[in-house]
């Protein structure tokens, strides 16, 4: 998982870094919803109803049908995306967009973004090849040069789920809600005696995460804009 100040790196470093915006937003969109990547990658539009995306049960992965939670910054993520999409396709800005919100950019057939993008685009930029005069950079054992363009240690898609689900459980979120969060099966007797759907309870987490995660994001432009000032001064 990921700590305050990785994900404070990580946050910034995604906008500079060799990745498309498609998958910026949808690797964001995992660390707000705390939802699976390839069900993050997998999203349509016609899931998401009000503040509530629903994840039909035959893309989940307990196959059980999910609903999660849409918070402002999820909202903004998912709008921003669409734009991407209609400006992309031609589509004028006020007309309703019915598709995939990270689709497959190589196929002209309607597919969501593939599977293991997301994975593959952190990959690349873990290890970004150094140029100069746009020629590759060897080590003196013949061995390509290359850099961390991420700013953090490595990590995956995933640990952006784990991330957010570690972050709810330290502001005192009930493993019962984490898991409903997360839509992880119930086991033993709780599995068929409770069949409650937790969704106040999500929405009340995600909107507590989603406060933390801003005010990590916010502090860290803050103390960017100190020491800018402090230099001037200076």
């Amino acid at each position: 998982m990921l700590n305050a100040d990785e994900i404070k790196i990580l946050w910034n470093s995604l906008e500079t870094a060799a990745i498309s915006n498609a998958s910026i937003r949808a690797l964001k969109l995992v660390l707000v919803t705390a939802q699976r990547p390839g069900e993050v990658s997998g999203i349509h539009s016609s899931e998401i109803d009000g503040n509530w995306w629903t994840i039909p049960a035959d893309r989940a992965k307990n196959g059980k049908v999910h609903r999660v939670y849409l918070t402002a910054t999820a909202h903004e993520i998912i709008s921003r995306a669409l734009e991407q999409v209609k400006l992309l396709r031609g589509i004028p800005s006020g007309e309703v967009y019915s598709g995939y919100i990270f689709p497959c950019p190589h196929l002209e057939k309607e597919k969501p973004m593939e599977r293991h993008a997301l994975s593959r685009a952190l990959a690349r930029n873990f290890a970004w090849p150094l140029l100069y005069n746009g020629k590759p950079v060897f080590d003196d054992k013949g061995k390509p040069v290359t850099e961390n363009r991420l700013g953090i240690e490595h990590f995956t898609p995933h640990d952006l789920r784990r991330t957010a689900a570690t972050f709810m459980a330290q502001s005192g979120e009930m493993d019962e809600v984490i898991d409903a969060v997360l839509n992880h099966a119930k086991q033993g007797v709780i599995k068929v005696y409770n069949q409650y759907r937790y969704d106040k309870e999500k929405q009340l987490a995600l909107e507590s995460w989603e406060r933390k995660l801003l005010s990590i994001i916010t502090e860290s432009q803050k103390k960017d804009n100190v020491v800018s000032i402090a230099r001037k001064a200076a």
